[in-house]
């Protein structure tokens, strides 16, 4: 299952609130006691969690990242494949990639001039991955942390805008249209978010080629939907309190949870007591779906990594010596049509 059964080293983004938080409560009472390195971007929040965690017992770094600045990743991943160097932290057996973002327009930028919603959902998480590749251990498996949003609006109660794919430049591109009414910008801020998760779940594919040829695993965590995690930033106040105070009672409905009940099954999968054989599928809330067909589309994979590779540069390449062996395709190259089959046709 991980390079050791007894105490797995667990890498989680986002740990000091909503689901992340979750995650890491979960953490630290599951049975195998994981080794954690905890990466966040908010210096107090970051060192109350590792606190948390050593208070319960366990072994816990702390590592900031902030998914909106291509040079906070590389920060990050220099410091992790530091640590992992050393020996002070053995090679990652899972890593939990549940940090995102959420706004209420699309006028929000990263530090490196990208779309804020698509540079930290997309960008930032394929050069998170570009990074976490050599400290994998052989056996290693990479969660990411998909949304019912990418399967339009439907799905996702209503709330969120159906995605609307476009090339990946475009998608990078902030709204520098006349400000609308705050419903428009709602609505933009909406499809950003639907198409950045659509966008993540296609990535998703051509990564988990490049890391089953080496024997690791990568799956697509879905949570459902969770009220009162604080995902959107920017609410207005009124809208913040029916968000935290009222929605948390739409997860008696089919397709939501609470941030414990998905914590529990996101846990599961990452560690591998539940789908354990599984490996470029859709787990949604404990249970095997499958991702949008066009997900799938060979040709929009290669789009999109061709340019997330040009966008990241070598942010995702520390300069560390490889803790296990080179992928087969080296760094630059650009990956093939997933060889994962959908459910129901195999």
């Amino acid at each position: 299952m991980t390079q050791s059964d007894i105490t797995p080293t667990v890498l989680l983004t986002g740990p000091t609130r909503g689901i992340g938080r979750a995650m890491l409560h979960r953490l630290l009472t599951h049975p195998a006691q994981p080794r954690l390195v905890l990466l966040a971007r908010d210096r107090g929040s970051l060192d109350e969690a590792v606190a948390a965690a050593r208070a319960a017992g366990a072994d816990a770094r702390g590592i900031l990242l902030d998914l909106a600045d291509l040079d906070s990743v590389r920060s990050a991943l220099e410091k992790v494949a530091a640590l992992v160097r050393s020996g002070e932290v053995a090679t990652i057996d899972a890593a939990l990639l549940n940090a995102g973002g959420q706004f209420l327009d699309r006028r929000h930028v990263s530090a490196q001039g990208h779309e804020l919603t698509f540079a930290i959902n997309v960008v930032a998480q394929h050069a998170v991955l570009q990074g976490l590749v050599p400290l994998l251990s052989p056996t290693g498996h990479v969660v990411l942390a998909g949304s019912s949003t990418h399967r339009g609006k439907r799905q996702s109660f209503g709330l969120v805008p159906d995605p609307f794919w476009q090339e990946p430049a475009e998608l990078a591109i902030p709204d520098d249209t006349p400000p609308g009414t705050f419903r428009a910008e709602r609505e933009r801020g909406g499809v950003a978010y639907a198409t950045s998760k659509l966008a993540l779940v296609t990535l998703s594919h051509p990564w988990a080629t490049r890391l089953g040829s080496t024997g690791r695993r990568l799956n697509v965590y879905d949570p459902g939907l969770v009220a009162g995690t604080g995902l959107v930033r920017g609410m207005p106040a009124y809208m913040d309190w029916v968000w935290r105070n009222v929605m948390p009672a739409m997860a008696v409905l089919p397709g939501a949870t609470t941030p414990r009940g998905t914590a529990r099954h996101a846990v599961a999968l990452a560690l591998g007591e539940r789908h354990r054989d599984r490996h470029d599928a859709y787990i949604e809330i404990g249970r095997e779906t499958r991702a949008e067909a066009v997900t799938f589309d060979a040709g929009r994979q290669s789009r999109l990594w061709a340019w997330l590779q040009d966008a990241t540069g070598t942010v995702g390449h520390p300069d560390i010596p490889m803790v296990d062996r080179e992928l087969p395709e080296g760094d630059g190259g650009m990956p093939g049509e997933s060889t994962h089959h959908p459910i129901g046709q195999r």
